[in-house]
C-alpha cells in the first residue's frame, strides 16, 4: 500500500555529514529486561528463562541490523526547476528517493537543512519496497531575496520495533539565487541625454546600435552578422560594419546603501505580501529601494537604453552600462546579493564616481537619506552636463526621521524630477513622477 508524505518544516542549520546509530526509550527497558531474564536463567537454570532471553537478545539483534540497514541502500536526488527565480516568483524541485536495496524502507524521515524562507522540502513515508522510488515536488513562494542552500538532507530510519534509530546525514548542498521583484513601470520620461549628433559619432562602441558608423577591415572576434558583404565584395577582403554610440546617453541607476539610513518598519511578516498586484514590499527602506533599482533598470533596458549600477553596500557593486537581457541578468544577481551594511555617506560616493562619468550621462538617485548634502551635490551635477532624476524614501513612513523636508525643496529647485515613496504606496505609480518636468 503506497502512502502520501508527511510534510515537516526544514531544519534551521545543516547538520554534520556522517551515519548515526542511536537506541530508543523502549530499546533500554527491553535491553534491561533482557539483562533481568538472562541472570534469572543463570541463576536458576530454568530452560524457558534460557529461552525467553535468547529471543530477546535475537529480537535486538534483528532490530538492531534492521535500523542499520534502514539508511542504507538509498538514493535521493533532487532536481531544482530553475537555478534563478524573483522575489513573489515560485521555486519548485522534485526530490527523488530511490531503494536500491533487497530489502524494504518500513519507515524513513528525509530532513531537509535547507535554508530558503518557507521551503519545506522534509517529509516522511513508509512501505519503500526494494527497487522501487517515490517522488515528491517541493513548491515555495519567494519572499525574500539573497542566495539560499538547498540541503543537506538527513535520511532517518528505524526497525519495526521502533527500537533503534539510524541517521545518515548528506553534506550536497547546492543553491538557488532570488532576484528582487520586478515591478511592471508603464511610463517614466526621463531625458534621453545631452550628446550632440556629432559628439555621439566620435563615440564607438562594440554592441550594434541603430546608427552605423562605417566600415573597416575584419579582425580576429568579430561577429559574423557584422560582415558588411557589399564592401566585402567591392574590396575583395572581409570588412565589418561599425556602430556609434546611441545619441540616448548612457543611464546609471545610483542607489544608497549605508546602514544608517536605512529604516525597517516593525511589521509581522504574515500581514504583507510580496506577490500582490499593487506591488507591497517589506516594510524596509531597503527593499523598497532595491525593488525600485531593479524596476527601473528592467524598464529602460527594455528600450534599447544602456544601464549601469552603482551601490556602496556589503560590497562595492559598480556595473557599467550596457544593454540587453545579459545587463539585467547582471544588475539583478548584484541587487539579490546587495545588503545596506555600507559606511559611505551617499554624497560622497556622488563625489566620487559622478564627476567622473560621461558627459551628459543620466543619473537617477535613489535613497531615503535626510542629508542635505546628497541633495546639493546633485544639484551641481547638472553644471556638470550631468542630467539627475530622484527617488526619494520617505523614512518616517517606515519609522524613521522625515526625508522630505530636508532635501525636497533643494531639488525642486534645481528642477530634478523627484519622485517620493513611501510606505504602502504602490511603487509602480509613485515612480511615474519621475517624468514630470
Amino acid at each position: 500500500m503506497t502512502s502520501r508524505p508527511v510534510w515537516l518544516p526544514s531544519a534551521s542549520s545543516p547538520p554534520r555529514p556522517g551515519f548515526r546509530l542511536a537506541l530508543q526509550p523502549r530499546a533500554r527497558g527491553l535491553l534491561l529486561l533482557t539483562a533481568v531474564v538472562t541472570l534469572a536463567a543463570l541463576i536458576t537454570g530454568r530452560s524457558i528463562l534460557y529461552n525467553l532471553a535468547y529471543l530477546l537478545i535475537a529480537l535486538l539483534l534483528v532490530s538492531l541490523a534492521w535500523a542499520w540497514s534502514a539508511v542504507r541502500d538509498l538514493e535521493i536526488r533532487r532536481i531544482p526547476r530553475v537555478r534563478r527565480q524573483s522575489v513573489g516568483g515560485f521555486f519548485e524541485e522534485t526530490l527523488i528517493l530511490r531503494n536500491t536495496g533487497f530489502f524494504p524502507k518500513v519507515w524513513l524521515e528525509i530532513r531537509d537543512g535547507s535554508n530558503l524562507p518557507g521551503h519545506r522540502a522534509s517529509f516522511v513515508l513508509d512501505n519503500l519496497g526494494p527497487q522501487r522510488e517515490r517522488l515528491w515536488t517541493a513548491r515555495t513562494r519567494c519572499r525574500r531575496r539573497g542566495l539560499y542552500r538547498l540541503g543537506p538532507l538527513t535520511l532517518i530510519g528505524t526497525d519495526p520495533f521502533g527500537l533503534f534509530e539510524a541517521t545518515l546525514q548528506l553534506a550536497e548542498t547546492s543553491e538557488v539565487l532570488i532576484y528582487p521583484p520586478v515591478l511592471p513601470l508603464w511610463r517614466i520620461g526621463l531625458p534621453v541625454g545631452l550628446w550632440r549628433s556629432s559628439e555621439a559619432a566620435r563615440r564607438r562602441t562594440s554592441e550594434v546600435t541603430p546608427s552605423a558608423g562605417g566600415v573597416r577591415e575584419y579582425q580576429p572576434g568579430d561577429a559574423f552578422h557584422r560582415i558588411h558583404w557589399p564592401s566585402t565584395a567591392r574590396r575583395d577582403r572581409l570588412m565589418v560594419k561599425e556602430f556609434d554610440q546611441d545619441p540616448a546617453a548612457d543611464l546609471w541607476i545610483v542607489l544608497d546603501m549605508m546602514a544608517e539610513v536605512h529604516v525597517r518598519r516593525p511589521l509581522p511578516e504574515e500581514e504583507w505580501d510580496l506577490g500582490a498586484p499593487r506591488g507591497l514590499l517589506p516594510p524596509s527602506t531597503e527593499e523598497y529601494a532595491v525593488a525600485a533599482a531593479a524596476s527601473l533598470a528592467a524598464y529602460f533596458l527594455k528600450r534599447e537604453r544602456a544601464v549601469g549600477l552603482l551601490a556602496y553596500g556589503s560590497q562595492r557593486l559598480l556595473l557599467p552600462p550596457h544593454r540587453g537581457e545579459a545587463q539585467l541578468e547582471r544588475i539583478l544577481e548584484g541587487l539579490a546579493l546587495l545588503r545596506a551594511y555600507g559606511t559611505q555617506p551617499f554624497h560622497d560616493v556622488l563625489q566620487t564616481h559622478a564627476m567622473r562619468m560621461v558627459r551628459g550621462a543620466v543619473l537617477i538617485l535613489i535613497t531615503p537619506s535626510g542629508d542635505p548634502r546628497w541633495a546639493i551635490v546633485a544639484r551641481s551635477l547638472d553644471g556638470h552636463g550631468i542630467r539627475v532624476a530622484a527617488v526619494v524614501l520617505e523614512a518616517s513612513s517606515f519609522g524613521g526621521a522625515e526625508t522630505g523636508p530636508r532635501v525636497l525643496p533643494i531639488l525642486q529647485s534645481a528642477g530634478i524630477p523627484t519622485a517620493v515613496i513611501r510606505f504602502g504606496e504602490a511603487l509602480p505609480l509613485a515612480l511615474e513622477a519621475l517624468g514630470a518636468p
